[in-house]
């Protein structure tokens, strides 16, 4: 008896599921059905397709497998038809009917973020109605993943501007870690839609009527009170807020500035915004200095900051925070005087990091500005403005040194880059400005040991990679008159080893290839040749005559299809200012012609 009664649960159960199944399948089927003359083009031959893959299944375990291939070929729709939203629509209602309720709460987010800008169509509000009608009445048969259906219905209710029935949903889900995000972004797109103060305040009575723990709800309906000029029971609510999460600086924030202007004294809003008789005045001060400052009000911070460094002298941060206040305002000399007062007292890892910041932040204005007015070859006023920044920092004195060298003053020159070197002495960029000055001074193999020195430091210093490509370039320019002497006097044999010795040192200067090339060419090694002026015109594209070389080196060849490809080339390169190429212009012209009669 008692396994027929068991029989018959589990019978009754398996019926409850099927008429639940085909309760949502008949009802939005017979909707879809008379509407889908409506629907718009791109959406028919999907929709049928999925329909008649639904309805030619014989079981569930087939329907399960039809409903996959239904959504693919939505899907798919949707690849090729993105801005379809009916689509979408028609996704969503696959995905409640497959129980995909995380799947369905994306593409609706997505819906009513359009819909809440009013950019959805009749048909594909048409389509969310008749989802919304079918699964509203069909709640409490559903079993799995309950929070993410709550959510779709309430995204759907608000849809169709249902705001009861949405503060309904939304009140019926758990508030835990794992769909908190997804509550609170459902109910930042609801606030949205809303878009009145006083019926948003409802609808978060309406929610914390049955879940009062609710912190983000506490808080929106708090900055709806303060758009509705309602402060009292703002602050109250901030206070709820702070009751659940003591972190959070905007209810602070509100709290102090409400009761200050009611008159109560700093104490009491201590009191009652730390929950305790006996605050940390040390923390509160800072707090609030911190929260003044990033509300723009730095004349109200300065001045709590200054509370806080008189109560606290040895407050490490108090003093960082009072200098961040200062260069907010301008007062570039106050600010560094505040941080110097501190520059021993950082005794934490934290402090110490804040006060590194400071400092690099103090000196990174003087030094934009003194680098730009350089650039403009003002190096005396690039000078007068470095003067106001850290003279301990690296690139300040960097700058400095180099404002001293334009201006010819070499003497100050070394003796800041020397200062650097005592101060830095295992800094890449030190050893780099050493080897620019150097360069400029045409001492190469100094400039080159400083500038190994730096890549051994950091091996991916850009600017020390750059200057070496500046050596390299410096030292085969200086090469390059001694190869140019030896090809023309004819000794090709030396040449061609000191071309290769350059190259040892510099594989990037083209002309190197170039004259390699030229000497292949006047050996009448034209095979040769090409690769040489291949690799010279990947380094120079606009390199004219290897062009030209090129083609007469294939012309020489009898590759006439490659001559007269380069010879082209070399024409389409030349502009009317090209007087000295006339020579070989009318060359090419002439082998142009010819080439091309064959």
């Amino acid at each position: 008896m008692y396994l027929r009664l068991g029989l018959r649960k589990l019978f009754m159960k398996k019926l409850l599921l099927c008429l639940t199944l085909s309760f949502f399948v008949g009802s939005s089927a017979f909707a879809d059905s008379v509407a889908i003359r409506n629907y718009p083009v791109s959406s028919k031959s999907a929709i049928q397709s999925s329909r008649i893959l639904y309805s030619n299944a014989r079981n569930l375990n087939q329907k399960d497998e039809s409903l996959l291939c239904a959504i693919k070929e939505i899907q798919n729709s949707i690849t090729q038809n993105p801005n379809d939203y009916f689509l979408y629509a028609s996704l969503i209602d696959l995905y409640i009917k497959a129980g995909m309720f995380d799947k369905a709460y994306d593409q609706l987010i997505f819906l009513s973020n359009l819909a809440s800008k009013n950019m959805l169509d009749s048909n594909t509000l048409q389509k969310l109605n008749n989802i919304y009608q079918v699964n509203k009445t069909n709640l409490k048969f559903i079993t799995n993943d309950k929070d993410l259906m709550y959510l779709n219905m309430s995204l759907l209710a608000i849809i169709q501007n249902d705001v009861v029935k949405s503060a309904d949903y939304i009140s019926y889900t758990s508030i835990n870690k794992e769909n908190q995000d997804k509550i609170d972004n459902t109910l930042r797109i609801i606030f949205n839609k809303i878009a009145d103060g006083q019926k948003s305040v409802e609808f978060c009575d309406k929610i914390l009527l049955k879940n009062p723990k609710n912190a983000y709800v506490l808080k929106q309906k708090a900055l709806f009170l303060e758009q509705l000029n309602r402060p009292k029971e703002a602050c109250d609510s901030y206070l709820e807020v702070l009751s659940l999460n003591s972190d959070d600086a905007d209810s602070k924030f509100f709290i102090f500035k409400y009761l200050k202007e009611k008159g109560v004294s700093e104490k009491e809003i201590f009191k009652k915004i730390y929950k305790t008789d006996k605050p940390d005045y040390n923390k509160a001060y800072y707090e609030i200095a911190d929260m003044f400052l990033k509300s723009g009000n730095s004349s109200v911070a300065a001045k709590y900051a200054q509370v806080l460094v008189n109560k606290y002298p040895d407050n490490a941060n108090g003093y960082i925070l009072l200098s961040e206040i200062y260069k907010k305002e301008g007062k570039l000399k106050e600010s560094y005087e505040a941080l110097e007062k501190v520059r021993d007292k950082a005794d934490s890892n934290e402090a110490v990091s804040k006060y590194n910041v400071m400092l690099a932040k103090l000196s990174d204005e003087p030094l934009k500005e003194a680098n730009s007015l350089i650039m403009n070859g003002l190096y005396e006023q690039a000078l007068e403005v470095l003067d106001s920044a850290d003279q301990g920092n690296l690139y300040v004195i960097l700058t400095q040194a180099r404002a001293n060298y334009l201006l010819k003053n070499k003497e100050n020159t070394f003796d800041l880059l020397n200062k650097a070197m005592s101060l830095f002495p295992e800094n890449s960029d030190v050893y780099c400005a050493f080897g620019y000055i150097y360069l400029q001074e045409k001492d190469i193999d100094t400039a080159r040991k400083y500038t190994n020195k730096s890549l051994k430091i950091n091996p991916q210093n850009k600017t020390a990679l750059d200057l070496l490509d500046m050596v390299n370039q410096a030292e085969t320019d200086t090469m390059m008159n001694n190869i140019i002497t030896n090809y023309e006097s004819q000794n090709y044999t030396e040449t061609m080893r000191l071309i290769d010795e350059a190259l040892e040192i510099n594989k990037k200067d083209s002309n190197l290839y170039f004259y390699k090339a030229l000497t292949y060419i006047a050996q009448n090694n034209y095979a040769a040749s090409t690769a040489s002026l291949y690799k010279c015109i990947e380094l120079d594209k606009n390199n004219k005559p290897a062009y030209f070389y090129l083609a007469s080196a294939f012309d020489n060849l009898s590759e006439p299809e490659n001559a007269l490809i380069n010879y082209k080339k070399f024409i389409n390169l030349l502009g009317e200012e090209d007087y000295g190429e006339s020579e070989r212009r009318n060359y090419a012209l002439y082998r142009i012609k010819k080439l091309s009669q064959k």
